[in-house]
């Protein structure tokens, strides 16, 4: 069972998300915070492994609660969860420990889901936000560390497709009439599947014309210092 903590000053996104909790049935809510302190108090008493968290909030905000949370207790993850897309927001939760970033209209079957991928420590960015962050990678000026950073998300959703495919395979080896009467659990299994590979594909082509990238900006640097040598050497010849 998945112990999840809800923290958001607004108790109508608390009810919301309450709901989509409640019907699942590996999902345990263990409570709901109004702000980053009250969260770090319950998560003293319940150790929760999964915390969604808002980032306004007063007293203590989200991201200055996640710093906290992150580096004291290790053993629980938190998935910020936001009406805000802006760049700033998305770089400040990375930076500060976050295993993933959502916004608040997210789908209840995605938002479960994210948690679940969150729980196996893989990294979560809700749709929009991954090629919002891949633009912004490509007009980064520090692109060998943003590729190699897109790099470890990669191996990290490998691993994840990787293992829902094993579990995918195991299903259908126990049920050879799995076609003909799929149940819930198999449908959001190949859900998880198709959605996970596209985010692969598209994360590996950016890499990929990263990489391109970098290695013509090293080329063009090469010249500009043979350039630089041989006229330097031609002024010198003229004195």
């Amino acid at each position: 069972m998945i112990k999840v903590l809800i923290v958001d000053d607004q108790k109508t996104v608390q009810e919301i998300i309450k709901s989509y909790i409640e019907e699942e049935s590996g999902l345990e809510l263990v409570g709901c915070a109004e702000n980053g302190q009250e969260a770090i108090d319950l998560i003293q008493a319940h150790r929760p492994n999964i915390v969604l968290m808002d980032i306004e909030m007063p007293i203590l905000d989200g991201l200055s609660a996640t710093k906290i949370i992150t580096e004291k207790f290790i053993d629980t993850s938190v998935l910020i969860i936001s009406v805000h897309n802006e760049d700033t927001y998305l770089n400040s939760a990375l930076q500060v420990g976050a295993k993933g970033y959502l916004k608040k209209n997210t789908p209840a079957k995605e938002l479960v889901n994210a948690i679940y991928s969150a729980y196996k420590g893989y990294f979560q960015l809700g749709p929009g936000l991954l090629e919002k962050y891949l633009h912004k990678v490509t007009d980064s000026q520090s692109n060998s560390q943003e590729i190699e950073q897109l790099k470890s998300v990669i191996l990290q959703q490998s691993k994840l497709l990787e293992n829902l495919n094993t579990d995918y395979s195991r299903q259908s080896r126990r049920d050879p009439h799995s076609q003909d009467r799929k149940s819930k659990n198999q449908y959001s299994l190949e859900n998880q599947y198709a959605n996970l590979e596209q985010q692969v594909n598209y994360l590996s082509s950016f890499v990929k014309k990263l990489n391109q990238r970098v290695g013509f900006l090293q080329q063009f640097g090469v010249l500009i210092t043979l350039c630089c040598v041989i006229l330097g050497i031609l002024l010198l010849a003229t004195l």
